[in-house]
């Protein structure tokens, strides 16, 4: 019988949430390790909660926590209207490492597409895909409708160099299908 898991209460995170989703990506070394080449930092997680890309606004910041019970379970980090106005970008969604394959990391995206609906220009979901760390997380975003763009670009931490690759998908579909409703 497949279960569905039972829907977790999803929050905006703040600084105040720092040492919270420190312990979430301490659970989850693995990502680190693909993405920079060490461990998470010892103040990732404020780096999560502040970082801002290139002429995005902090306005334009929503940090978003799953929780179960009093553990952050998920996190996903959004700048709306980057880089483009019709455009959200995730610029990390993570799940408690102890957590994997229990349908957390599609609740925590369903709440991303729940806040886009309060910005009705956005028309499309982006991320970002780091080489070293695609045979990891292509299979969650495509199973969530995301298709590479050909978008490229060089992604550079410490002395570790690669290539992050643009992926999308539309919601405008699923606009659409609730005002059918």
């Amino acid at each position: 019988m497949d279960r569905q898991p039972s829907k977790l209460p999803v929050t905006v995170l703040s600084i105040e949430h720092s040492a919270c989703l420190q312990r979430l990506m301490e659970s989850n070394p693995g990502y680190s390790q693909r993405v920079t080449g060490a461990g998470p930092a010892s103040d990732a997680a404020i780096q999560a909660l502040s970082a801002l890309p290139p002429k995005a606004q902090s306005e334009q910041k929503i940090d978003l926590g799953l929780w179960e019970g009093e553990e952050l379970a998920g996190f996903a980090d959004l700048i709306v209207g980057w880089p483009r106005p019709d455009t959200v970008h995730i610029g990390l969604l993570m799940v408690d490492g102890a957590r994997h394959g229990r349908g957390l990391g599609k609740q925590i995206h369903e709440a991303v597409l729940d806040v886009i609906q309060d910005h009705p220009l956005i028309t499309a979901c982006r991320i970002s895909i780091v080489d070293a760390n695609a045979a990891e997380v292509e299979p969650f975003w495509k199973s969530l409708g995301y298709a590479p763009t050909g978008e490229i670009s060089t992604y550079a931490v410490g002395d570790k160099q690669s290539w992050a690759r643009t992926w999308s998908r539309p919601i405008t579909s699923m606009r659409k299908e609730n005002l059918d409703e």
